[in-house]
């Protein structure tokens, strides 16, 4: 079975184009390669398993640079489609924020009336505690 990946490989004796990647049996990138002898494939792009031609792993795919063209395009519709919705959630993470922040004022509102209020009965009691005394 082969996986399409979004990420490319290459080494000395392989192309550094980019473009998917192709897993092969051995669960190892298949990487993208050129044709390098002399005949009527010469420049044609391929990818083979890494072990290939050693071996017995079959995965081998002549590369369409049209559906190289395609498969980018849908990875950078599938990166912006990504982007808008992260977007999307960073603007409901800054309007959960600012309610949040609204709330925590309120409560420290509250917190301040109460703590006047428990002051003014904190004194009333000392006058009344005082007035009883005197």
């Amino acid at each position: 079975h082969v996986s399409q990946n979004s990420s490319a490989s290459g080494s000395s004796s392989q192309s550094r184009l980019s473009g998917p990647v192709l897993k092969c049996y051995h669960n190892e990138v298949a990487p993208l390669r050129i044709v390098r002898h002399n005949g009527p494939r010469m420049g044609i792009k391929f990818y083979a398993c890494a072990y290939s031609p050693k071996a017995t792993c079959s995965v081998f795919s002549w590369v369409d640079d049209a559906n190289l063209i395609q498969d980018m395009q849908f990875q950078i519709l599938d990166k912006d489609t990504t982007i808008a919705d992260l977007e999307s959630e960073v603007k409901m993470l800054k309007e959960e924020n600012e309610n949040l922040e609204e709330l925590l004022a309120e409560v420290g509102i509250e917190c301040n009336e109460k703590r006047l209020m428990m002051e003014c009965e904190a004194d009333d009691k000392r006058k009344t505690y005082a007035l009883l005394l005197s």
